[in-house]
């Protein structure tokens, strides 16, 4: 980074310096994107009583210029012209940009008219999201759905309507204080009882093949009313909390029903926000959305850790704690089983996902997201969270939502970053002590938003731009303005990182202080300013001031809290909401840092370095005498090394052959191994995701048992050849049935039940109508159960399609008469559709419950 001041010189020591040119200060984090900031201190003094402003200011970058310049508006209060002469996305918003600080609202007053200026655009985007009506062509004909008294927030200028994931994330991330009856309105939007009136839940309204439960993040609810709890005041708390307790009990009692992975604890689920198939799986499974359904994320599993430790927090604090009793120990069960699948000691990260059922070996690509989350939750050591932020690829801009990238895929997730992950991923670094990484964050929401005249949704993270033409791959495919998401990223970067304001539950309300700024921020966009105040603060319905004195010395690192006081009496870093009236005032001095962290950094120069190989291809596994052959495949014409896995255990390295033959496998065992491929850059070491598994099933199959559509006993439905398969068509309603009796294993051990689909009712992107079953096992001696489970069948786009669910496992005697019986049965065998909340859906699903789907047989499968 090159950084120069007109007029007024900041830094002494820059005098001669700035005198003959910019001069290098040693914040460089990434050559490709220099930038130079230029401020004329001695500009807009005001001749009246008004007092003085921050100087106009300038900064530029490989992008273009933008400028922010204060002035004086009627009342004292401050305007600010912002200009860019980067490219914008669709042009928009115009330049220069006007934006003005409202009464009432919070005030930032650092000596920078930059941060000063782009903060009061943020609110002022804050402002433009919050509506009195949300609307979606998908919901109410396309007409307004009136939001509570107080309003809510709409999700950008492209997006009119609220999601769980996306307000969950933007209140946490700090709009729970900027309004917080606003955002307690968009987070109850996403609650709803069912159709007749009980058992009400979270909504899952986004997501993969039907959403729910190829999608289970909705969860994610928890953190972002778990942070407007912490901000509201005595007299409403306990009424939301009771709402919050509802909501999230009677989900997390369902989830543990229907998306629980008991074989590896952990819970099933796409990504969250990462839900855009072919950006960030392997491409093969993007026609087989199943896989999703049973793929166990990384970033989805802290989350329901998180919320199952709210659930508990809220059953303490209302005195419920019988109906929580259980679920302290499976938190912790949980918690454990998270680090032991998805920390990877030799690389110092946390793995994405485990891909299927039948994978169980992690993915080595890395989630952004999921990193931040698992860092805020304590889920590594002090070491490890350091290690994270440290070994991290960063590049371009800043920091990738995925790593390494996909090849031949257009840009949104894939190949971007996005500023409410980059606040995350800041909130992580200043949670570990990186001060590399919380400055590298700060600078690209910093630029990002002044560039574009706007918080955006997405950037190319090698250039920055809102768009990149590159063909079959252009994008970001969709970039709106103001994403509310990312306008909450920007407020979390003043309000939690650069002031350290955490309001927070002990149980009682606290507001813990404790600033990360780190020096080279300070040395770039504050100078030598040694006073910033935050103004207006809204904190449990109060408006406080809070003034951070800087020490005279630069320093190194992150500045350490010296000393906190309340309206100039000596406090603690955490202070009870009590010892806080309106008109308050904290002030935090800090003492210089001493301690520097490190940052990875590569070279997208070289697209091996940020890409991975595709995912390869298992052909076939063939029986060579005893012992089982496997043929291999892969698409891309750089050298590759191949890894392969059995079970989830790694059984070959750096293999250089298109053929593998397994040492260690007798093919007459019984037992049927699973296999998958990996490939790797001999240049860069980069690996891509895993094959689609492979298994070995018999030297004939023989060790799947298939009984056809005309072989199981059916109430409900009609026997159908239409769509190329004799089935069960139009199946599915509550008391239907189908029964395949006479079942008699020929092994004994564990099985696998699964059922021949299709499921035509919306396409693999979207909907309500994932078809949700309940699959029973029984003995035929005895009439007991053996075995339960739900069978997942996701949308496939069309009738004609056919796929195969997810599994139920059941332990099973060889010898011995099963029944099986499918069926819409208890509590948990249904789908998104069953809620009122998607009564006005116009999918299907919408003016009914929907939960059909054709059979065309039941698999049992011998493992």
């Amino acid at each position: 980074m090159r950084i120069c001041f007109g007029g007024q010189v900041i830094l002494a020591t820059m005098v001669a310096a700035c005198n003959a040119g910019p001069v290098d200060v040693g914040v460089d984090h990434g050559a490709s994107n220099d930038v130079t900031i230029e401020v004329d201190m001695g500009r807009n003094t005001d001749a009246g009583n008004c007092g003085e402003l921050a100087g106009a200011a300038t900064v530029e970058d490989d992008r273009g210029q933008f400028g922010v310049e204060p002035f004086w508006r009627p009342g004292c209060s401050i305007g600010y012209h912002i200009s860019s002469t980067a490219v914008r996305r669709d042009g928009e918003p115009a330049s220069p940009r006007e934006v003005s600080e409202l009464a009432g609202w919070p005030r930032l007053r650092t000596g920078s008219a930059v941060l000063d200026g782009l903060y009061a655009m943020t609110l002022e985007e804050v402002r433009e999201n919050s509506v009195d009506a949300i609307s979606d062509g998908a919901f109410n004909g396309g007409q307004p759905l009136a939001c509570p008294d107080g309003g809510c927030f709409e999700t950008g200028a492209l997006w009119h309507y609220v999601w769980t994931r996306d307000i969950s994330y933007a209140v946490d991330l700090g709009l729970a204080g900027v309004d917080t009856q606003r955002a307690r309105n968009s987070l109850m939007l996403k609650v709803s009882a069912r159709r007749d009136g009980t058992n009400t839940q979270v909504m899952q309204d986004t997501g993969t093949g039907g959403s729910y439960p190829v999608s289970t993040d909705r969860v994610v609810w928890a953190i972002g009313a778990r942070a407007v709890l912490a901000q509201l005041p005595d007299a409403q708390r306990t009424e939301f909390a009771t709402q919050m307790f509802e909501a999230l009990h009677n989900t997390l009692v369902h989830d543990r029903a229907v998306a629980f992975d008991a074989e590896t604890g952990l819970y099933f689920g796409e990504q969250s926000f990462l839900d855009w198939r072919e950006q960030t799986y392997p491409a093969w499974v993007a026609s087989e959305p199943v896989h999703i359904a049973t793929s166990r994320s990384l970033s989805t599993n802290v989350l329901h850790l998180r919320a199952i430790e709210t659930t508990i927090e809220l059953g303490e604090m209302l005195g419920r704690e019988a109906e929580v009793d259980d679920w302290g120990g499976r938190a912790d069960a949980l918690r454990a089983q998270i680090r032991d699948t998805f920390w990877n000691s030799d690389r110092g990260q946390l793995s994405s996902f485990l891909a299927t059922q039948l994978d169980t070996a992690p993915s080595p690509q890395l989630d952004l997201l999921g990193s931040s989350l698992a860092v805020l939750t304590g889920l590594t050591s002090d070491d490890e969270a350091s290690t994270v932020l440290s070994n991290y690829p960063h590049f371009g801009v800043g920091a990738p939502v995925i790593f390494p990238q996909q090849q031949l895929t257009p840009i949104y997730h894939n190949r971007a970053e996005w500023p409410f992950v980059s606040a995350y991923w800041l909130r992580a670094a200043g949670e570990a002590g990186n001060d590399q990484v919380a400055s590298a964050m700060m600078e690209t929401l910093v630029r990002g938003a002044g560039l574009n005249l706007s918080n955006m949704e997405n950037w190319e993270i090698s250039s920055g731009a809102p768009w990149v033409d590159d063909g079959d791959y252009s994008g970001p495919v969709v970039n709106s303005q103001r994403q509310l998401w990312s306008v909450a990223g920007f407020v979390s970067m003043i309000h939690q990182s650069l002031f350290g304001l955490q309001p927070d539950l002990t149980p009682d309300p606290v507001l813990r202080v404790a600033p990360r700024i780190p020096a080279q921020f300070r040395t770039a966009y504050l100078g030598e300013q040694t006073e910033l105040r935050l103004e207006d603060y809204r904190y449990q319905g109060m408006s406080i001031t809070v003034v951070i004195q800087l020490p005279d010395e630069a320093g190194r690192g992150f500045y350490e809290v010296a000393e906190v006081m309340v309206d100039g009496a000596s406090a603690g870093d955490v202070i009870d909401a009590s010892a806080l009236t309106d008109g308050s005032t904290v002030e935090v001095r800090m003492a210089p840092g001493r301690s520097t962290s490190t940052m990875t950094t590569v070279d997208d120069a070289d697209w091996r370095v940020v890409f991975a190989p595709r995912p390869p291809r298992i052909e076939a596994i063939d029986v060579v005498g005893n012992a089982l052959r496997l043929s291999l495949a892969t698409d891309d014409t750089e050298p590759v090394t191949w890894n392969i896995y059995r079970d989830g255990v790694q059984v070959a390295d750096a293999i250089t052959a298109p053929t593998w033959t397994d040492p260690t496998w007798d093919a007459t065992s019984p037992a049927t191994p699973c296999y998958v491929a990996q490939t790797c850059f001999d240049s860069s070491g980069n690996c891509s995701h895993h094959s689609a598994p492979v298994c070995f099933w018999g030297a004939s199959g023989e060790r799947i048992a298939t009984y056809p559509a005309a072989q199981l006993v059916s109430i409900g439905g009609e026997l159908s050849d239409q769509y190329g398969r004799t089935h069960w068509s139009n199946w599915g309603d509550a008391d239907h049935r189908l029964t395949v009796n006479g079942v008699q294993p020929t092994a004994s051990g564990e099985h696998l039940i699964q059922i021949g689909y299709g499921n035509g009712a919306g396409d693999t992107t979207t909907g309500i109508t994932c078809g949700v079953k309940h699959v029973g096992v029984y003995d035929e001696a005895d009439d007991s159960l053996v075995a339960e489970g739900i069978a997942v069948m996701p949308h496939l786009g069309s009738w004609d399609v056919w796929g195969l669910s997810s599994f139920v496992r059941a332990e099973l005697t060889a010898g011995r008469s099963y029944r099986i019986v499918l069926a819409s049965e208890g509590p948990f065998a249904i789908n998104m559709s069953q809620f009122e909340h998607f009564a006005t859906y116009a999918g299907e699903g919408g003016a009914a419950p929907f939960n059909r789907v054709n059979v065309a047989e039941i698999r049992v499968l011998a493992r």
